[in-house]
């Protein structure tokens, strides 16, 4: 991937978070939910690049990015290991919402909008990106 389509990525993922902050506001937290997990893919996206072909499963695109190696130094995967567990849960709660129609409560939203703020300074600091 090249600066310039990982510059574009970031921004995104920045947007998806405004996103997800404004539905959180609302109330709306399945629809902010949904938005915090996308912010969450495409800052990870950002950070470990293209996949070999084609494009990212969301399981394949949260291994690659707790393996810790789209860093140097690289990051040991046990100091990914809590991160990965914010990012699995709030995968499952995007399906759940998407999928399933399912709802969620203010405490699981704000939790995803946690683990994204999480997810975005641990890049920030590794990478030098603006948040």
């Amino acid at each position: 991937m090249d600066s310039i389509e990982q510059a574009r990525r970031w921004a995104s993922a920045k947007e998806k978070l405004r996103a997800a902050q404004l539905c959180y506001d609302q109330l709306l937290y399945g629809e902010s939910t949904t938005r915090s997990y996308y912010a969450c893919y495409q800052a990870m996206w950002a950070a470990v690049g293209d996949p070999a072909s084609g494009l990212w499963r969301h399981g394949g695109l949260i291994n690659e990015f707790c393996r810790g190696r789209w860093v140097t130094p690289m990051l040991l995967p046990s100091a990914l290991t809590r991160l990965r567990k914010k990012l699995e849960a709030l995968y499952r709660l995007r399906i759940a919402v998407d999928y399933a129609a399912d709802s969620v409560s203010l405490v699981e939203a704000e939790s995803g909008l946690n683990g994204v703020r999480e997810l975005f300074q641990m890049i920030a600091h590794r990478t030098g990106w603006a948040l």
